[in-house]
Order: C-alpha cells, then structure tokens, then sequence
C-alpha cells in the first residue's frame, strides 16, 4: 500500500523520534563498550581522566566532589560509568524503559559537562546529547518502534 503524503507527514514525528533514539542509543552503547575495552572493569583506567578533570574544572562543589568522592572510588565510578553507558545505549536502541534510561544518560551526560565545564569547547558534543536525551525522553521514543510501544499495545 503506498503512503499518500498525509499520511506520510503524520509518521514524520515518530520517525524524528526514533532517529534520535537510535543515534544516542548507539553513541552511548560505542562510548561504554570502548570504556569496557579499555579496561574500565580492572580500574585506574579512569583516574588520568578524573585527575585532568579536577584540575580543569571551573566549578570547586564539582572539584570537591571529585576529589572527595569519585576519585578515591575511582573503580566503582569506572565501573558505573562503563556498564551504565553500555546498559543505557542498549535499552534506548531497543526502546526499553526508555525514559529511565534517557534519564539515567541525561544525568551521566551532566556530569560530563560539569567535569568539563559548560563553557568549554569540550564540553559542546554533551549538550547536544543532553538536548537530544531531552528530546528522546520527552518524547517517549520508545512508543515508535520499541520495546515500550509494544509493551503498551499489549497491556
């Protein structure tokens, strides 16, 4: 059967919404794999990264929370930070409780632009991931073919 562009037009939201899904659905499942591959799971594989991080970051609640905190649990965090991206990356390209895991990446994303600093060139790639997050879990990607969207026609 062939679309008419009516038709068509009243699909376009959803297939912007699946888009975005899949294209931070896959950025985060790359990043922690590549985390994980780099040996984030055995630790001190954070720790430069951690350390460059307190050194530049502009905000000194955020320093203190990586002094005080994230580094002397540096494995935990490379833990956390590793597996959470992967498990994010492979729920929101499934479309799998897709607002808790855009969600969970808005909030891992967050502390990126804290380390960084938000006025940071570095730091312009994580607010357009935080935009599209933002987009994905207002949204409710999920509903456009996903995991969600089949779960709800189901119940």
């Amino acid at each position: 059967m062939v679309k008419t562009g009516a038709q068509l037009r009243e699909h376009l939201p959803g297939i912007a919404l699946l888009l975005a899904r899949l294209y931070v659905g896959y950025w985060f499942l790359w990043t922690g794999l590549a985390k994980i591959g780099r040996g984030f799971l055995r630790g001190d594989a954070l720790l430069p990264q951690l350390e460059r991080f307190a050194v530049g970051t502009p905000h000194a609640w955020y320093k203190a929370w990586l002094v005080n905190v994230v580094i002397p649990y540096e494995h935990l965090f490379a833990v956390l930070t590793s597996l959470g991206e992967t498990l994010a990356g492979v729920a929101i390209l499934l479309g799998a409780l897709t607002r808790f895991s855009a969600g969970a990446g808005m909030f891992m994303v967050g502390n990126y632009l804290f380390a960084k600093g938000w006025t940071s060139p570095a730091a312009s790639h994580d607010k357009d991931f935080l935009v599209l997050l933002l987009v994905v879990l207002v949204g409710g990607a999920g509903k456009y073919w996903g995991i969600d969207g089949w779960w709800r026609g189901r119940r």
